[in-house]
């Protein structure tokens, strides 16, 4: 192997190391997105059951208590939603970025089997050409 085909073989390693982390990184952000979804789905239902709540007379305290507990509850799903939005964007950038690292790995592999083979006809060439010519 020549050196040309050997760095390019490294570089090719090199690559599949970082597609590994990449998809490590992928992984991680589907999940998170994922559960933010979820949290953002119970915090709306919790809303929802809260909106059809009693009706009846209620002392003020408890109309206060309720307010306050509602306001928490909608500025904690509006934060999921941010946050679930925020990781969608970043889950999309880091899938472009795999594509793009899975491509250069291909392009990588490419020429390295390039130079092997090139490597591998220049020996040939050599080999033919040290040999005595063939007698008729």
């Amino acid at each position: 192997m020549t050196d040309k085909a050997r760095t390019l073989s490294l570089m090719a390693l090199k690559q599949k190391a970082r597609i590994a982390e990449t998809l490590t990184e992928v992984g991680k952000l589907a999940r998170q997105k994922a559960e933010a979804e979820a949290m953002t789905e119970r915090l709306d239902a919790m809303l929802a059951q809260r909106r059809e709540g009693a009706t009846g007379p209620r002392l003020a305290t408890d109309l206060m208590a309720e307010r306050r507990l509602t306001g928490q509850l909608l500025t904690e799903a509006e934060r999921q939603k941010e946050r679930w939005a925020t990781l969608a964007a970043d889950l999309v950038r880091h899938q472009s970025e795999l594509s793009q690292q899975e491509h250069r790995l291909q392009t990588l592999g490419d020429k390295a089997q390039a130079a092997r083979v090139e490597a591998a006809q220049e020996k040939q060439a050599r080999i033919d050409a040290a040999q005595p010519p063939r007698k008729r």
